[in-house]
Parts: structure tokens; C-alpha cells; sequence
């Protein structure tokens, strides 16, 4: 058995880094055969991983960084026999709360280097895979403004999402878009907000769809009818602790596959990853990844 760690340098800050002594300590104790590679670009953890794949199908595979960096070993992983975990040392590390509430890296690190993987399912976009959450409009809009903030002099870290949050404020923007879910079709004139969850949390915690789970052959989806500036501002502290399902405009489903067809183009993101998009294609590929889950309560 092989173990390849892919370090994504700029994860949380560095902290990605000041985790390599711990796991080669680690991976020696226990006389593992490893190896390590840092990546030094965006997405080269995606050719790092299809790269050792080719030569070793029986190969775990751990990223070790956030969500970002998970998301892109995963486009190297999916469709492989390779199993797949997460070291965790981004900023949210928020598909791993769906499995364990623990967040200290070197307790994960120490428990699934000898964690057996189990499948868990794999979500299709488009032509690319996330695992936890894509989701479209207001949520995805921060995303955006809050990228172009921190290219900004001086503005990073909280300041930048704050700034993020007011921008998409007063450029707040409803879209108007049709969902065909399974045999279903929704009409909606305007849209604020559109969720389609394998898991549970996204955004550092936020739970836009409660019920969500990683390994039950469905994709969970939250459709919020657009607001106003104001009424967004009373919703959002619901939203984010997930007690926003049963309020008036808000509807969560349960399906296998999901089309969303909008009529001009919206911010979509998918576990970090952001896209400009007009139409979005989802389907679950059911117990499609083998994922090395964390066995700590």
C-alpha cells in the first residue's frame, strides 16, 4: 500500500506546511512507504494525483490543505480505484464536519492513516466533480466580491468577506431559473439562492441543507425564493445554523440528478471552485469514491 500526500503550501496560511514534520514522523513510525509532493500552482494537485495513479491503483491519496484542495485531488481521483482523504488545514475543512466534529489536524491525521476507506458518493458538475456543495446566486456572489477584494491592497481575511457580504448587498441581484429535478420541473421568476448538498456544511460551518448526507445515493437542494435587501439580513442568521428550512419560500427536495437552466448567467460555486454559468447539469454518481472518513465521534 502506497500513501501520497499532496501539500498545498498556501492552505490556511501556511499551516498546511508546519504539518509535514507530523506526518512524515507519522508515516515512519509506522513504516509506511510514501510519498510527498507540494504543489506549486493551481491545480497541479489534480496532475500530481493522475500522475501517481497511472503507476499505482492501490494508492491513498491525502489532501492536505481545505476544501479547495481536496476539490482538486478529487478531479485527479474520480473514476480511479485510489482512496481519498483530507489532512485538514484550510480555512473551513467543512466536507469533514459532515463525518466528525473534530478539527485538529494531527488527531485526523493519526486516525486515518489507519482508517479503512469506505465509498461515499461523488457529485458531477457539468464536466467537473465536487463532493460537499455547489450552490448558485447570493451565497456564491460573496464568493465572488470577496476574491476581488483580497486582490485589493490591505483587504484580507474577515475584512474582505465583510466587504464581499455589503457588496453583493447593493448589487443584490434575484435570478429567474428553471429546475428540472428527476421528473420534476420548478418554474421560478426569482431565485436568491440555490443549494445542491452531498454534505452537510459549507462556508465554515453554514448548513444550507440540514438533512444533507455523503453516502445515501441522493442530492439534497434548497431553493430560496428571492428577497429583499432587508428581509435577506433577517434570513441569513437562520440560514446559516440551518433552521431556515421551513420558512416561507424556501424549499428543500431530495433527487438524483438536477438541471438548472437560468436566463442570463450567475455566479455558481462548487466546493470553492467558481464558475460563471448559464446552465448547470448535476447527477450523483452513488458510492462513487472511496473516501478515507475520519473514525472519530
Amino acid at each position: 500500500m502506497e500513501h501520497l500526500f499532496i501539500v498545498n503550501p498556501v492552505a490556511g496560511k501556511g499551516k498546511a506546511l508546519n504539518i509535514i514534520p507530523d506526518i512524515k514522523d507519522l508515516v515512519e513510525r509506522h513504516s509506511l512507504s510514501y510519498h510527498m509532493e507540494i504543489t506549486k500552482a493551481p491545480k497541479h494537485a489534480t496532475e500530481i494525483a493522475r500522475e501517481y495513479i497511472k503507476s499505482n491503483r492501490n494508492l491513498r491519496i491525502y489532501a492536505v490543505g481545505g476544501d479547495g484542495t481536496l476539490n482538486e485531488v478529487l478531479q485527479g481521483v474520480a473514476g480511479s480505484d485510489a482512496s481519498l482523504g483530507n489532512v485538514p488545514a484550510g480555512t473551513g475543512n467543512d466536507f469533514l464536519k459532515s463525518f466528525c466534529s473534530k478539527s485538529d489536524s494531527r488527531v485526523i491525521l493519526s486516525n486515518i492513516i489507519k482508517a479503512r476507506p469506505v465509498p461515499v458518493d461523488l457529485c458531477k458538475m457539468n464536466d467537473m466533480y465536487f463532493l460537499n456543495i455547489a450552490s448558485a446566486g447570493f451565497d456564491a456572489d460573496v464568493v465572488a466580491n470577496t476574491q476581488y477584494l483580497k486582490r485589493l491592497p490591505l483587504i484580507k481575511g474577515k475584512v474582505a468577506y465583510i466587504g464581499g457580504i455589503l457588496m453583493s448587498l447593493i448589487r443584490l441581484k434575484n435570478f429567474q431559473a428553471t429546475f428540472y429535478i428527476d421528473d420534476e420541473i420548478v418554474h421560478m421568476p426569482s431565485v436568491l439562492l440555490s443549494a445542491f448538498a452531498n454534505g452537510k456544511y459549507y462556508g465554515g460551518g453554514m448548513m444550507p441543507v440540514p438533512s444533507a448526507l455523503p453516502d445515501d445515493g441522493l442530492l439534497d437542494i434548497c431553493l430560496i425564493e428571492g428577497r429583499t435587501r432587508l428581509k435577506i439580513l433577517l434570513f441569513f442568521p437562520r440560514f446559516i445554523k440551518g433552521a431556515h428550512t421551513k420558512m416561507k419560500g424556501v424549499s428543500v427536495k431530495r433527487c438524483h440528478s438536477v438541471r438548472m437552466v437560468c436566463t442570463s448567467p450567475v455566479h455558481v460555486n462548487a466546493d470553492g471552485e467558481l464558475f460563471r454559468l448559464k446552465e448547470v447539469n448535476i447527477e450523483v454518481i452513488e458510492k462513487g469514491v472511496n473516501f478515507i472518513k475520519p473514525d472519530l465521534s
